[in-house]
């Protein structure tokens, strides 16, 4: 076992590194990686270990103030998001109680009625196509919808983790190398690791995923738009009888490989799925699937709603208008919710950024640092939340100016109660005086 020293001098200050595993070249900050299998008990990994000199005190001042520049962006693109999104909930909302008052339910749809053309309609029947979906490459069938082709190819993978010590004047990284041989559906680019020598991948997959859709698909009287085949989507495993294509089958596997069970880098594993099972299919039946969308001839597709959203659904199983509706306004207020919390967050991190300027002329003084970050971050959550709540009020005057004025109300809370205190704290200094 040998271990490897180099030192030098690099532009970021004096560093030096080792290496695990073999013999490598020291210098510039860092020692070489070392040979495959590692050093201690095969473990296949090196680490290198960086020196960087710490900020000074002028130099956390000087940063401080690009923070404050690049922080008004930021908060201007919080401001951004967080009408945006108030806007769209709305006319999502106002959209989708549209749809459920024009929509008109028409059973299994087995017959195009011109009475109904260009509405909004519903119905629910099961899925059919003019065929079964066929990769000739391996010989695969299935009377479905949607078929995909999943290859996957066994590679080296690089996992990296930094751990920084502060040692005064100077912080120490210690960054740590690891491989490992993985499946994946994408060619991982070998030539980017930090020890590629040991670690070669191929250039390229021999074979590639590829998806397989029926091109006429039927549901009653009426062909389904692309939109709605496509949201046909859970998947289904295809059960695997035997070996074809001169690869094996380990259980709905195949395998290009000299041994499955011991891959070796460059191995091919491959899978088929399907979603939107017809009649003949795997699971011994056609699936059923409810629709709402227009009839536009014998053809359905998206409904231009008077609020501005376009309606076009289709959900499995065999569901009523109002439950698909009533699904469709519960993901709405998730959706509204993650987004008002994501850009609450960047309006946080906006806000800290420009007021970072203020731990930083303290930064000199650990304690004092501490306790005025805590304050400042204190102060940074009620600023974005006051002004967040803001923003979302003036998304809602035009179409709610209640709700408008409740939020509002909200925002002002933290000022009204500051000026409250300000007030008494005045009072009692005039009574002691």
């Amino acid at each position: 076992m040998r271990r490897m020293f180099g030192q030098g001098y690099g532009q970021s200050g004096y560093g030096h590194g080792y290496n695990q595993g073999g013999f490598g070249p020291g210098g510039g900050g860092y020692g070489g990686p070392g040979g495959p299998g590692g050093a201690f008990g095969g473990r296949d990994s090196h680490t290198r270990v960086a020196y960087q000199r710490n900020a000074g005190y002028f130099e956390r001042v000087g940063g401080s103030f690009c923070g404050i520049c690049f922080g008004v962006f930021v908060i201007a693109a919080a401001c951004f998001v967080i009408f945006w999104n108030e806007g769209r909930a709305v006319q999502t909302a106002q959209s989708l109680d549209e749809g459920l008052r024009q929509c008109i339910d028409i059973g299994r749809g087995t017959v195009s009625d011109k009475a109904n053309e260009n509405r909004l309609v519903h119905l629910s029947g099961v899925l059919k196509s003019n065929g079964p979906l066929v990769d000739d490459s391996y010989g695969v069938k299935v009377n479905a919808i949607r078929l995909k082709r999943q290859v996957e190819m066994y590679q080296w993978v690089e996992h990296q983790s930094t751990r920084s010590y502060d040692e005064g004047g100077v912080t120490r990284k210690e960054t740590t190398y690891s491989y490992s041989k993985e499946w994946r559906s994408n060619v991982v680019n070998s030539g980017k690791f930090d020890n590629p020598q040991f670690h070669h991948n191929p250039n390229s997959m021999p074979v590639n995923s590829k998806d397989f859709e029926a091109p006429i698909v039927n549901v009653g009287a009426f062909f389904l738009s692309k939109n709605l085949m496509h949201s046909v989507n859970t998947w289904h495993e295809l059960q695997l009888t035997e070996d074809t294509a001169g690869m094996t089958r380990v259980g709905n596997m195949l395998y290009q490989a000299k041994s499955p069970n011991v891959p070796e880098v460059g191995d091919l594993r491959i899978k088929f799925q399907y979603a939107g099972a017809t009649e003949g299919s795997p699971l011994g039946h056609a699936e059923t699937v409810s629709i709402i969308a227009k009839q536009s001839g014998e053809q359905l597709t998206g409904y231009q709603t008077a609020a501005g959203n376009v309606l076009e659904m289709l959900y499995m199983g065999e569901k009523s208008k109002e439950e698909i509706f009533e699904a469709e306004q519960s993901f709405n207020t998730m959706m509204t919710w993650g987004l008002r919390f994501g850009g609450w967050l960047i309006m946080f991190i906006g806000i800290s950024m420009t007021t970072s300027i203020v731990t930083a002329l303290v930064s000199f003084v650990p304690i004092l640092r501490d306790l005025v970050g805590l304050a400042v971050g204190i102060i940074n959550f009620i600023l974005a939340t006051s002004l967040s709540l803001f923003i979302m009020a003036l998304g809602w005057i035009r179409y709610r100016p209640l709700v408008a004025c409740a939020l509002i109300a909200a925002a002002a809370v933290p000022f009204v109660l500051r000026k409250k205190t300000k007030k008494q704290d005045e009072a009692k200094s005039n009574g002691y005086q």
